[in-house]
């Protein structure tokens, strides 16, 4: 086992993902796993995965997830599940940013925009 300070951080409208573990970063042939950053009022694009469960564990902040047609409210310490191919979205409904970690069953997740 080697310790890792390799990431690669990707840039959105409305806010950010560190990848720290994945195929992509290197250091999983497993699985994939995240820091995402999301601005108040802000949410992800609905989309979906066709080759991999998501889980999504709330950091800091507070996030209304959609997984197809059902809501969910997050609060930091919670958590959800999206299953393999369901389409989902995240939005923050808090006043400050969200942290958000997220981990996918696979280390080279597929993503695909979906309609709202």
């Amino acid at each position: 086992m080697q310790a890792s300070k390799a990431t690669i951080r990707n840039e959105f409208e409305w806010g950010s993902i560190e990848w720290l573990v994945s195929g992509e970063v290197g250091n999983s042939r497993e699985m994939s796993l995240a820091r995402m950053l999301l601005r108040p009022g802000m949410a992800t694009d609905t989309h979906v995965h066709a080759n991999c469960e998501e889980s999504i564990y709330v950091v800091r902040g507070k996030v209304q997830c959609r997984l197809g047609a059902e809501q969910a409210a997050l609060a930091a310490g919670e958590r959800s599940v999206v299953p393999r191919g369901a389409v989902h979205a995240i939005r923050n409904v808090g006043s400050d940013p969200a942290e958000i970690v997220l981990c996918y069953s696979s280390p080279a997740r597929e993503f695909a925009l979906a309609p709202d």
